[in-house]
């Protein structure tokens, strides 16, 4: 007798496969369905990864019209739809707030190719050079790329402008990777096309770099860029020629404290960094992100407070008194939170995210910071770009507090503000212009702003930086 590969339940079962991309990385999964008429089981396997392992999923359920699983390691959920006729299985996966579609079919699909057209490829246009570089008990790993022509008796007493890059927040590798993107590493290849050389490096904890990200503040993470520039600073090579950092977002403070602290910083470029304050940024974004997600608006303005109300307790309370006095703060707090968020997010789950994110040195720092202090004592030029689609660091007004805060000997050696339309947090031409979005954008880093930055990087070196 003759019967198709389902059970007598006529419920899915044997292997499917799915294939799907998601923030930026393509994946592959297998799932082998036990159909039983009581207590179903499945394996799920990685058919690309290197350990030929399957797992074992919980919290199955499997009908002759539906399909459910949890792998609760990794906080993965499917929720699907079973077609008999086609014979595959359509749903939702989510994970840790994620949500995207997948389909398992009997065959197994190619991967999902990421596509990133400005990647760097070799042989490289740069010569790269690794470097490991002493901040007291910390080590940085670091990378120097160098025009490819270049050559020191060549360019000896010539002007070739080097530039730090500073990574914003989060533990980020020296290629500030993100969602299947290398900036950095986009960054460098464009200078040294143009004549500029360019150093990246891993934050404290990542890569060839020692320390715990963690434990750092502001004031920590500016002595990192300071130790780089001190160790360029003095190779034979570069101790004629101007120095500058370039800081994305959070690294935009970073480059402005280190340049409070050390003249052999000649230029500074801010990239989506704060013009205002680290408060007023926090509090603006926790309203845009939740709009921008589909959230309601009363959700949008509740998280707002909520982030108002937990950088003026880091700004008035001393640190001795920090945690108890968030305890409390969100204990009222939740209170107060709309039926549709305290239906997704339990107070337990609230409050160790909460007080995880906020009791501690580096968010005190941050949200104490402000800009003015900075700019209104820099001499030195500054270049700030914003990107007109950032939901993170919103682009107008903090393109207002550059220019309102930029001395007049700054302005007077070439400091301008600018904000360029279309662009997301990290100068990527966007849709959607979400958070969720980066990933499955092309663009890695607008050309626009490369060749801003080019620019006036060469302007600036004519004017006597």
């Amino acid at each position: 007798m003759l019967y198709a590969p389902c059970s007598s339940f006529a419920q899915p079962s044997g292997q499917y496969h799915c294939s799907f991309a998601v923030i930026g990385q393509s994946s592959r999964m297998t799932i082998d369905i036990k159909s039983k008429a009581v207590k179903p089981e499945i394996e799920l396997t990685l058919p690309d990864s290197e350990e030929k392992k399957s797992y074992k999923m919980d919290r199955v359920a499997v009908s002759d019209t539906s399909l459910t699983f949890t792998w609760s390691a990794y906080a993965i959920t499917f929720k699907g739809k079973y077609f008999a006729q086609g014979d595959s299985i359509q749903g939702e996966m989510t994970q840790s707030g994620l949500n995207w579609n997948v389909t398992f079919f009997r065959e197994l699909p190619e991967k999902i190719e990421i596509k990133r057209p400005q990647q760097p490829q070799e042989p490289f246009d740069f010569i790269s050079e690794d470097h490991l570089i002493s901040n007291g008990k910390i080590t940085l790993g670091a990378t120097l790329t160098l025009p490819k022509d270049y050559d020191f008796r060549k360019y000896k007493g010539e002007q070739i402008p080097v530039v730090v890059l500073a990574s914003g927040s989060g533990a980020q590798d020296r290629n500030c990777e993100i969602m299947g993107h290398q900036p950095f590493l986009v960054i460098a290849d464009h200078l040294a096309r143009n004549g500029i050389a360019c150093v990246r490096f891993d934050d404290r904890g990542v890569g060839k770099s020692t320390g715990v990200f963690q434990l750092a503040t502001l004031e920590d993470f500016a002595s990192d860029v300071n130790a780089i520039v001190n160790h360029f600073a003095k190779d034979p090579r570069f101790k004629s020629v101007p120095i500058g950092v370039a800081g994305h977002s959070e690294g935009g403070m970073h480059a402005l404290i280190a340049a409070s602290k050390n003249k052999k910083i000649k230029f500074v470029i801010e990239l989506a960094s704060v013009g205002t304050t680290g408060r007023d940024v926090l509090v603006e974004q926790q309203y845009l992100i939740p709009l921008k997600s589909e959230l309601s608006e009363e959700i949008a303005v509740w998280n707002r407070s909520v982030y108002a109300s937990i950088s003026d307790l880091l700004i008035k309370t001393p640190a001795k008194n920090r945690s108890e006095a968030l305890g409390s703060l969100l204990d009222s707090i939740y209170a107060s939170a709309p039926a549709e968020y305290k239906a997704e997010n339990g107070f337990a789950q609230f409050k160790m995210g909460m007080m995880l994110f906020a009791n501690n040195d580096w968010l005190s720092q941050f949200v104490r910071y402000n800009a003015s202090t900075y700019l209104k004592k820099s001499k030195i030029p500054i270049l700030a770009i914003n990107g007109g689609e950032d939901i993170q660091v919103p682009a107008r007004s903090n393109k207002l507090g550059f220019e309102l805060y930029f001395s007049v000997s700054s302005k007077q050696a070439g400091s301008k503000a600018i904000v360029i339309d279309g662009l997301n947090h990290l100068f990527q031409t966007c849709n959607k212009c979400t958070i969720m979005e980066y990933g499955d954008l092309e663009e890695t880093f607008s050309p626009l702003v490369l060749d801003e930055m080019v620019k006036w990087i060469k302007e600036s070196i004519e004017h006597g930086t």
